[in-house]
Parts: C-alpha cells; sequence; structure tokens
C-alpha cells in the first residue's frame, strides 16, 4: 500500500503569550492608593478567569477606570482582547502598557499580536528591540526563528532556535520547533533528535511524539516509530493523524492485520478521512479482499472524485474480479486524471494482456517503467509479454 498520511503540517509553535500572563502578586508594593488596590483585585479576579471572555475584559477595563496606569490591567486586557480575536484592540492595549512600562513582556506580547495579523516585519522590530536589551530572550529567539521560517531563512531560524536551546534546555517548544525546521530542511535525524529532547522534558506533549514517531517511520527505525505512536496514541486516543501513522508502521512491518485495525479506527472516528478509506481499500486488496475494498474505495471516490489513486486501485480490484470493462474504464479514468500514474499504466498492462491485446500491454508496462523505473512488477510484466 502506498501510504499517504493526509499529512498536516505543524506550525512553528513559539512562547504562548498567555504564558506569560502577569498578575500582581503584590499590590501594595505597587501602588499607592485604595483605588489601585481595588483595581490589583479585579485584575486578579481576571488573571483567575483567564479564558478570554467580556466578563473578563470588563473586570480590566474596570481595574484601568479605577487606576489607570496599572499596566497590568491593560496587558492582560490585550491578552484576553487577543484570546478573543480583537486583534487590533489586542494591539492598543499592549501598546499602552508599553507607554507606561517598556518590558520586555509586554514587547513579546505585542509581536505576538503583530504576526497574527500578518505585520511580520513589525513584529520581528519588536523581537529585535527585547534582544537588544537581552539577547538571552528565549521568547524573543523563539519568535524571531518563527519569523525566519516565514521567509524561508530556515537554516538561520535553526541557529536562532539552537541559541535559545542553549540558554534555556528547559523549554520544549524550543526543541520542538527545532524538529519541525530540521524536518523542513530533510535533516531527519536532527529533527528526531529534537523531537526526542522535547518529549523528554515534556512527555504530555503530543505533536513531538507523533511527529517523532513519523521521523522515525521515515528513518526506517520501526519499532521506534512504533512505540512513539503509540505513546502519542495513548495521549489522544481519537486523533486521527496518530492512527493513519499506526497504520503506516503496521504495514512496513508486514503486521498488516493491525494496520487494517488502524485505519478502521480511523474510518469509525472520521468517516469522511480520505486517506483513511483509500488506504484501507489498498490494504484490503493486497489481502485480497476484492469485494470490501471496492466498497471502501467508492467510499473514497465519492470523498475525492479527481484522485487518480482511487479510480487505479478500483479498477485494480475489478480486475481481480474478473470484471474487465469495469475495469477498464475506470484504469483509463485514472490515466485521464493523471498520466503519471505509473500504478494504473501496469494495471492497464495486465487488463490489455489479459484480453490477448499483448502489443498494447506492452506499451503500458513501458510507460509504467519510463514514469517509475523502480516498478519491478511492471519490469516482470514486460518480461512476460516480450519486448517488441
Amino acid at each position: 500500500m502506498a501510504a499517504q498520511r493526509g499529512r498536516i503540517i505543524i506550525a512553528l509553535i513559539v512562547g504562548c503569550v498567555g504564558a506569560l500572563l502577569v498578575s500582581v502578586c503584590d499590590p501594595l508594593s505597587a501602588v499607592a492608593d485604595e483605588a489601585c488596590l481595588k483595581s490589583a483585585e479585579l485584575v486578579k479576579k481576571g488573571v483567575d478567569m483567564g479564558d478570554g471572555s467580556d466578563a473578563e475584559i470588563s473586570l480590566y477595563h474596570e481595574a484601568i477606570q479605577r487606576c489607570p496606569k496599572m499596566v497590568e490591567a491593560h496587558f492582560n486586557m490585550g491578552l484576553a482582547l487577543q484570546k478573543k480575536g480583537d486583534l487590533s484592540a489586542a494591539e492598543a492595549k499592549f501598546r499602552e502598557a508599553i507607554r507606561i512600562k517598556d518590558d520586555e513582556t509586554f514587547r513579546i506580547g505585542l509581536a505576538g499580536v503583530l504576526m497574527q495579523k500578518g505585520e511580520v516585519s513589525a513584529a520581528r522590530e519588536q523581537y529585535e528591540r527585547v534582544l537588544e536589551q537581552n539577547s538571552k530572550s528565549v521568547a524573543a529567539l523563539q519568535g524571531t526563528a518563527v519569523i525566519l521560517e516565514k521567509q524561508q531563512n530556515l537554516s538561520e531560524a535553526v541557529a536562532t532556535l539552537q541559541k535559545a536551546g542553549g540558554i534555556d534546555e528547559s523549554n520544549y517548544l524550543t526543541f520542538f520547533n527545532l524538529g519541525v525546521l530540521n524536518e523542513k530542511l530533510k535533516h531527519y535525524d536532527a529533527a528526531a533528535t529534537a523531537y526526542r529532547r522535547a518529549v523528554e522534558i515534556n512527555p504530555k506533549h503530543f505533536e513531538s511524539k507523533y511527529l517523532l514517531g513519523m521521523v522515525q517511520s521515515r528513518l526506517g527505525k520501526l519499532e521506534d516509530a512504533r512505540r512513539s505512536l503509540q505513546a502519542a496514541a495513548e495521549l489522544r486516543p481519537d486523533d486521527v493523524r496518530v492512527h493513519l501513522g499506526l497504520g503506516e508502521v503496521y504495514e512496513k512491518l508486514g503486521e498488516r492485520g493491525l494496520a487494517e485495525t488502524a485505519l478502521r479506527r480511523v474510518a469509525q472516528i472520521s468517516p469522511t478521512n480520505f486517506y483513511a478509506q483509500i488506504n484501507l481499500g489498498l490494504l484490503l486488496i493486497e489481502n485480497k479482499q476484492y469485494r470490501e475494498a471496492i466498497v471502501t474505495l467508492n467510499r473514497a471516490a465519492s470523498l475525492d472524485g479527481k484522485n487518480s489513486r482511487v479510480w487505479s486501485a478500483l479498477g485494480r480490484a475489478q480486475l481481480e474480479l474478473g470484471d474487465m470493462d469495469v475495469a477498464e474504464k475506470n484504469l483509463r479514468h485514472a490515466i485521464s486524471l493523471e498520466g503519471s500514474n505509473a500504478y494504473a499504466h501496469n494495471n492497464l498492462g495486465v487488463l490489455l494482456q489479459r484480453l490477448g491485446k499483448k502489443d498494447e500491454a506492452r506499451q503500458e508496462f513501458k510507460v509504467a517503467l519510463a514514469l517509475n523505473p523502480s516498478l519491478e512488477v511492471a519490469r516482470k510484466n514486460l518480461d512476460v509479454v516480450g519486448e517488441d
């Protein structure tokens, strides 16, 4: 089965602004009058809510009315507005917090909002301002790396995150991001090392475990991949991606029963998942369960009728059942959708050979080999029909 995971590309995750939430630990040392003491109490209530609701925002608004220069109220209101999706209002509150007190945390919050608004250059300026004052700011280095990644400066982004990792070896997000970047650079060993470090720091981080398993599978470390993906599945039993990954690994290990179970699990969780249906259909063909494969592949075709692999697989199953007319129709349809589908050309060649059309079959096998020289089944089929 040519496995396709429908892989979701994970965006780089920077140190979450919410994690930088400022609360008033000792109001008496920060304020001098009763109004600001009351404001501090309101801010604390808002921090405890932390849900970005109108009620939380109202607490900060009242706090600011009582004590206009309480910087914590402005900053946390910015966080709440950001969580709510009101980015322009959040930006205004972060800028007001900076006007009252130029603080690293506030600039990083502002940079995060600017990034969300797509103002990448403005966000980078904020990170640079922070790094001018504190070259060891891990959050600013992480944010800079995200910007470099967006600008396709991947090697520079890796170097920036490596610097952040050297400063704080306990920040799992730094190592997770290093894994993402190294994977994009196709440095799979380095990616596996980074993901593994992220998992060591935070064993409950699903994305690190999942992506570690997928990289290990790519590297051919199948038993390691099995363990990583099974551990990820324990964290998120209903995550479609991890079961698709497990299905791929089980198949590579030759454990088709487990692969089928994993794909059926995906189909159960998400009946409209195209990759589950097509991969399950392909696996059923390999298991010679042709009739069930056709039912499954028809479901896949209903989800994506323009995917050449679906029609090629349907043609293969129908060919095995001897339904030649329908099989030929579907195989030719697969080729019309994607002329470079070597498997469809090979399967059409098999059908033509069985129909006694030896010359046409030979031509299809040659096309298949030209498209995919490593397709040994087409080479063997060509040997059977012989050269011109």
